[in-house]
């Protein structure tokens, strides 16, 4: 598997600086520029998804219609046909995916969406079981969980087989400080979900997985209040 570096995590902290500070649009438009005039470099795509993807998860509704999922699945999946060993090009497909609404005048192409999701988690299971480990393949389990549930809410005996599949499986900090807002908001979405199986198995990954990062402190301090 290609491993998340630095650089990822630095350049989608900058995106989300940059749609705080109001310049999320010519951040794009140059990064959009230069995904074009370097069609030839599979990994080009990568900056200019992370940018579009950062600006979706701020929910500045004013711009990101601009940058809609489409744009971040189709670049994703450009970049996954030459490398389909790109952890996080495919984990943040599978995220945006899960993002889209299942209601509204789209709702069969949202549900389709959401059915590619569960199949491309599966794949993402397979390819980084053969893989070195590293500390975020955890948040793959608990993302095919989670869409498990939303798939198919009666098996939850498979659903529960992810989580403790993860459990059992090495368990090391995830240091990305910047994609880590991300990767854990599986964790909380899926532990909110009161019916959910081994929820306080999730709540344990949370800990281990992001013990430094500020969502995950925030939210002990609010559940211990």
């Amino acid at each position: 598997m290609i491993p998340i570096t630095k650089a990822d995590d630095d350049l989608f902290g900058t995106a989300v600086l940059a749609t705080r500070l109001g310049r999320a649009r010519a951040l794009i438009e140059h990064l959009r520029k230069r995904y074009h005039d370097e069609w030839d470099d599979p990994m080009a795509g990568v900056p200019f998804a992370l940018a579009m993807f950062a600006l979706v998860q701020s929910g500045r509704t004013e711009i990101s219609a601009e940058f809609n999922f489409t744009d971040i699945i189709e670049t994703f999946g450009d970049l996954l046909y030459d490398e389909p060993n790109h952890w996080l090009a495919r984990y943040l497909r599978i995220h945006a995916r899960t993002l889209l609404p299942t209601d509204g005048d789209y709702q069969n192409y949202m549900i389709a969406e959401r059915v590619r999701a569960a199949e491309d988690v599966q794949e993402l299971i397979d390819r980084q079981s053969r893989a070195a480990w590293q500390p975020w393949f955890t948040c793959t389990y608990i993302t095919a969980a989670r869409l498990a549930w939303q798939t198919n809410p009666a098996d939850l005996d498979a659903i529960a087989k992810l989580v403790t599949t993860a459990a059992e499986l090495p368990c090391a900090p995830v240091r990305f400080p910047s994609l880590g807002s991300v990767m854990c908001s599986s964790f909380f979405l899926y532990y909110d979900q009161p019916e959910l199986p081994e929820r306080d198995t999730v709540g344990a990954l949370t800990g281990l997985v992001f013990p430094d990062h500020l969502i995950v402190k925030r939210d002990r301090v609010e559940r211990l209040a």
